[in-house]
């Protein structure tokens, strides 16, 4: 048997590539020996991943310094620096004490109105058919309708917001989308013995099972059938191979997340001891204390530091294909267990390539792994600000408090004065014969103080990309036109619009990543649930195999400046223009009164449409069951009008078309049904005809009939 030395040595050199395989192949042969190379393996595997991490870790010090630099100067806590010496943020020391330290704080809100402006933008995925074909037209609509149940099952929209606000102050948000074996449906329960070993690293609740009346040394794990999980992680938790290239051409990444010992146990089954870690994450701004001044941070969401509680560092360490690892690897594990080493578990590319589970949001847009904030630019701005703005303080102090002029030893307690100072109405008391001390007479304030400030405004506005009318819904007083107005906000809107599309193709390309993990991990019918055209719930059952288009975009929306009034405004000009109106008649048609109300936004008020929009369901749903093959029945309370019109606009759709080479008799179905509603819109016709002669009064004169028109 070879020894545990060998064994280790073994293990280095099947860990690093250069293995002698005749060695190995004895020892693992050995029960004991597999059992030592094992353990040697592991220890490597854990050895390295702990000296990636702290070498990035170091690497990754400056930038992560700046971030927090950032983050303080976001919040209010202004007076900090970087100390590359000591590698931290340190106070900028006082240079006085009688000196005014208050914070101006114009950079919360610049950074705040981006938000504003990102927050109005209605990122919808969307999936395009990679042909015209009828095969390829129905996979892209159930694409569609699984990026749109996906994204509302995951939260897409409040994470969209947390994700702009830590790329907004770090310059960088990253999404991690994968496969998670511990989401969707439970399916089963495995039960499992636990060793007296483990007993003792177990949550407290564990025990509980004893009192329950279940077994004490049996713990359950849930069984799930899977789902796509995309989470929202901070730039301080992902360590990049090379910061210098972009996320797609990094080949390793390293994602140090902190879990609990629950998480870890339900995904690797494997017990853990938790401690306490700081981390930064999203939270309440009104839990923290901004120090002193104008903070312009006090309620609201905010990104700072807090502390974690019963958590262990878990490493996860992606690493690309390469000759010597061609399906690529995935090693997780902490400082004292290896849970995972395998082959990278999803090609999530679009021709089976194995790409990283990262997308990184960047602000503004980088050529490196990380992107930057808008903040760091203003950060020097802001400290002129901050000190100009407290030496006008100081001024006003020594013109209101006054600067007493007296000479030396002239005043009887002197000591007291200067602690003190002179309160209204005391008696100044001084040396008999000396000259009456008097207050120093102040120069005016120069007005260029007052400039500068002015000019440090706008110079903020402009690097952050907002103008006074975004920032403070103020209009400049120097304008007065409303197309002058308009042109502000969209100014604001194509200033900004760089961040926005750079938004845009980070969430396409998580979209694309969810229909590939679809097609690849559902092998069995899974249902999928949507809003679809007028408000109907629909349900649609696909496999990973249905998918066959992964050509993901993000539809394009109303400009973010168009308000409430300015959209209203445009319908109204569209109404007065006609281009709601039947080209027939000249009148509005029911359809354009529906979508009218739609786009005014005008909630109840829309109600009267009612009866109609629920004729459109049926009439569609009625479309629906007859290009299957299956007939639909009319009813007496059909309106025959709209239901015929809802049933040939569809004969007209280039779907049905497709439908009929498949089964020709579709069409026999719907020309019967269209002629039964027209038989019964003739018989309808024919009885009010009927009702209406009935009701018209006669009179009987020289034997003619003669007909008077109806009472009003």
């Amino acid at each position: 048997m070879i020894g545990l030395e060998k064994a280790g040595q073994l293990a280095k050199s099947l860990f690093f590539g250069n293995d002698d395989k005749s060695a190995s192949a004895i020892l693992l042969s050995d029960e004991e020996g597999r059992k030592a190379i094992q353990e040697a393996f592991t220890s490597e595997v854990l050895l390295d991943l702990k000296t990636k991490f702290q070498k990035r870790q170091a690497e990754k010090s400056l930038l992560e310094l700046t971030w927090r630099l950032e983050i303080n100067f976001y919040n209010g806590n202004q007076f900090t620096t970087i100390d590359a010496a000591l590698n931290d943020i340190t106070e900028i020391p006082v240079l006085a004490d009688w000196e005014e330290r208050n914070v101006f704080n114009e950079i919360a809100p610049n950074v705040e109105a981006r938000f504003a402006i990102l927050s109005k933008r209605k990122n919808n995925l969307k999936n395009r058919p990679a042909s015209s074909s009828s095969e390829d037209r129905t996979s892209a609509k159930i694409g569609n309708k699984i990026l749109a149940s996906t994204k509302r099952n995951l939260g897409m929209s409040d994470l969209q917001q947390e994700a702009n606000l830590i790329s907004g102050l770090t310059g960088s948000a990253v999404w991690k989308t994968g496969w998670s074996s511990t989401k969707g449906k439970v399916i089963g329960i495995k039960k499992m013995k636990i060793t007296e070993e483990e007993s003792f690293k177990l949550s407290i609740y564990q025990y509980e099972n004893e009192l329950l009346g279940m077994e004490p040394d049996v713990v359950y794990q849930k069984i799930y059938e899977g789902d796509v999980l995309t989470t929202l992680r901070s730039p301080f938790e992902i360590y990049p191979e090379n910061l210098s290239l972009p996320c797609r051409q990094n080949r390793r990444v390293m994602h140090s997340v902190l879990l609990s010992p629950d998480e870890i146990f339900d995904t690797w089954g494997i017990v853990e001891k938790g401690s306490d870690y700081d981390t930064y994450k999203v939270m309440n701004s009104d839990d923290r204390n901004y120090g002193s001044g104008v903070s312009g941070r006090m309620y609201g969401k905010t990104y700072g530091i807090t502390k974690i509680h019963n958590v262990v560092r878990v490493y996860e360490e992606y690493e690309l294909p390469t000759p010597r690892y061609p399906q690529g690897r995935l090693i997780i594990g902490s400082d004292n267990y290896l849970y995972h080493y395998g082959p990278l578990p999803d090609a999530m590319g679009e021709n089976g390539e194995y790409v990283l589970p990262f997308d990184v949001q960047q602000s503004l847009k980088t050529d490196g792994f990380f992107g930057k904030s808008v903040i760091e630019r203003m950060i020097p701005l802001q400290l002129n600000y901050n000190a100009i703005k407290n030496r006008i303080q100081d001024y006003i102090n020594r013109v209101t408090i006054g600067v007493l002029e007296a000479e030396e030893n002239t005043l009887v307690d002197e000591d007291y004065y200067r602690e003190e100072g002179i309160a209204p109405g005391e008696i100044l008391l001084y040396q008999r014969g000396a000259k009456a001390p008097r207050f120093m007479e102040m120069p005016p304030l120069p007005p260029e103080l007052s400039a500068e400030a002015d000019r440090l405004l706008n110079a903020m506005d402009r690097l952050s990309g907002v103008s006074q009318l975004s920032k403070q819904s103020m209009v400049p007083t120097n304008v007065t036109s409303g197309v002058a107005i308009a042109g502000l906000a969209e100014q604001d809107d194509t200033r900004i619009g760089l961040e926005a599309e750079n938004i845009k193709n980070c969430l396409a390309s998580v979209g694309k990543k969810w229909l590939i993990l679809y097609r690849n991990n559902v092998a069995y019918p899974r249902m999928v649930k949507d809003i679809g055209k007028n408000d109907e719930f629909e349900i649609s059952q696909f496999i990973g195999n249905d998918l066959t288009s992964f050509d993901v975009f993000v539809e394009s929306e109303p400009e973010a400046s168009d308000t409430l009034s300015q959209r209203r405004q445009k319908v109204i000009e569209l109404l007065n223009s006609g281009l709601f109106n039947d080209t027939t008649t000249g009148n509005i048609t029911n359809e354009g009164r529906i979508k009218v109300f739609e786009m005014l936004e005008l909630g109840d008020w829309e109600s009267f449409t009612e009866a109609d929009d629920d004729q459109q369901r049926k009439a569609g749903r009625e479309n629906n069951s007859m290009i299957v093959g299956e007939p639909a029945r009319i009813r007496d309370f059909d309106d025959d009008v709209i239901h015929i019109s809802m049933h040939n606009n569809f004969r007209l759709k280039a779907e049905y078309e497709e439908a009929l080479l498949k089964n020709p008799e579709i069409d026999q179905i719907f020309e019967q049904h269209v002629n039964e509603h027209l038989m019964s819109l003739q018989t309808k016709s024919a009885a009010e005809q009927k009702m209406q002669m009935q009701n018209i009064p006669a009179e009987q004169g020289n034997n003619q009939m003669v007909f008077t028109e109806p009472t009003q």
